[in-house]
């Protein structure tokens, strides 16, 4: 254990891959700002023409695949450096990203089917349950107003 680690410590590699992950985490909080503003243009735009840019959405698309790239080189999850190291992530077209997105909801409507029929049964007898609760209500206070006209008409 001694020599492993007096081995680490005398190793280019592993001080080299340090810098490397100390030069990624400032890269990663440059990003992080660069997200902020990208998601205020976008909303911006959004806010006047009513519709997401869709140039904006293609570079926020291949930013996350980059913040991906740089989380897995800093975490020890790839030896691969990320851009400028490597090419800049490669973004599906809109038209492969749609298909990819519907092939995702239709997973993911098959396994949430179940909870969201539950769901809906729970509302529904929260609902029958708030119904049952304002028709006793206003019952009641039918039959209070019967009684005071009743008592009105007596005397």
């Amino acid at each position: 254990m001694n020599n492993t680690w007096k081995e680490n410590l005398k190793s280019e590699s592993f001080w080299l891959r340090t810098i490397f992950m100390v030069l990624f985490l400032i890269v990663y909080r440059i990003v992080d700002i660069v997200v902020m503003l990208l998601a205020l243009c976008q909303w911006l735009y959004t806010l006047i023409t009513g519709d997401a840019n869709e140039s904006l959405s293609r570079f926020a698309r291949g930013l996350g695949m980059y913040v991906k790239q740089m989380i897995d080189y800093i975490s020890y999850n790839a030896e691969q450096k990320p851009y400028p190291f490597s090419d800049w992530p490669d973004v599906p077209s809109a038209d492969h990203q749609s298909e990819d997105e519907s092939s995702m909801m239709a997973d993911k409507e098959d396994t949430t089917a179940p909870s969201a029929t539950q769901s809906s049964a729970n509302r529904q007898s929260k609902t029958s349950s708030k119904n049952e609760s304002s028709t006793e209500k206003s019952e009641a206070a039918s039959k209070a107003d019967g009684d005071d006209e009743t008592k009105q008409a007596a005397s």
